[in-house]
């Protein structure tokens, strides 16, 4: 018969003295529980010592973790089956397998099972947990199913709800879809002030310029009738829409100000809703073109009209007849022509 000594580490093996019947084995101890350690049991072998034997062709594990037993091939804690941070010398045959209802840790707020002990809690971050074994307990929070909608309270839905009312009408309010007290756009009452911009809008080279105007009015008329277009009359508060619109080119041009509108000149209690402006200017400041060249009110007034319609633009349309008028000489001799029909 051969007998295997312990060197180093013990080898274990199963065999039968045919002769005197002897049987030698260990039988493998069951697996800890809590507070319990690993037992290691063997058979006294006479005149050897304590010597552990395993059945003949089961693998043999070296190490094992000292809290749950579970067999690992190499000392590399922690043991991935607990989580415990040391290992022992496995003298006793451990199976590879961990066996159902083996160690468990259990938070003890929620009752999450978890496999090593690693607060905090996957579900409710406590940190108290259980080492437990046994089968698997049932999970009562498992089957509760919870949604968002469970977590909210009335008075936060409520209140949710009325800062999404209050943002959209805001935003309604700004793009003007709807007027709110406060955020509606104030609209100025009367018509806008007539600027007093450089230049002169009264006399150009001893020529009075209301003059220029009447002329203007006149080989104007003519055109237009030429055209088919008929003739129009002045009205004085379509006059100082144009001379609002005119001016305030001028001004602009000089110094900087804002420019006027066609919203300006619809504030002006206009005898129609949908005014035509006409607005132009003629550079008279430059060479060989002077005013100096005009004789009197009739040559610069025809050759004002003329002007803008040797441009190709066109007789425009007057629904009541009605035209207002303004010019300006800006300070360098450019004529401002600005006229509004109704």
């Amino acid at each position: 018969m051969s007998v295997l000594t312990v060197c180093g580490h013990i080898f274990f093996s199963y065999w039968q003295d045919l002769s005197t019947g002897w049987i030698v084995s260990v039988e493998p101890t069951d697996r800890p529980t809590a507070g319990d350690r690993p037992q290691k049991t063997a058979t006294l072998w006479p005149g050897i010592g304590q010597v552990l034997f395993a059945h003949h062709g089961e693998s043999t594990m070296k190490w094992r973790c000292e809290w749950c037993g579970k067999p690992h091939e190499e000392n590399d804690p922690p043991c991935d089956n607990c989580g415990h941070g040391s290992f022992e010398e496995a003298v006793t045959q451990v199976n590879e397998e961990v066996v159902e209802g083996g160690p468990r840790w259990v938070c003890l707020d929620c009752g999450r099972q978890h496999q090593k002990n690693s607060p905090p809690c996957k579900r409710c971050g406590g940190s108290n947990f259980e080492r437990r074994v046994g089968p698997p307990e049932d999970d009562p929070l498992d089957d509760i199913q919870t949604g968002w909608l469970d977590v909210l309270e009335t008075k936060y839905v409520i209140g949710y709800a009325a800062v999404a009312v209050l943002l959209g009408l805001i935003v309604l309010a700004a793009v003007g879809g709807i007027t709110l007290p406060g955020f509606a756009a104030e609209t100025p009452a009367g018509p806008p002030p007539i600027a007093s911009p450089a230049g002169s809008g009264d006399t150009v080279n001893s020529f009075s310029i209301a003059d220029v105007e009447d002329t203007y009015l006149d080989v104007y008329n003519v055109r237009r009738s030429g055209v088919g277009g008929g003739t129009v009359s002045r009205n004085a508060t379509i006059d100082d829409a144009a001379a609002y619109y005119n001016k305030g080119r001028v001004d602009a041009r000089y110094d900087n100000a804002e420019r006027p509108t066609r919203e300006g000149v619809s504030r002006f209690d206009l005898p129609c809703e949908r005014p035509v402006v006409v607005s132009y200017e003629v550079a008279y400041d430059r060479t060989p073109q002077s005013l100096d060249q005009f004789q009197n009110e009739t040559a610069l007034a025809t050759a004002l009209v003329d002007s803008y319609l040797e441009r190709g633009n066109r007789i425009q349309r007057a629904d009541t007849g009605l035209v207002g008028l303004d010019i300006h000489v800006g300070p360098d001799e450019r004529v401002f022509v600005t006229y509004v029909l109704c």
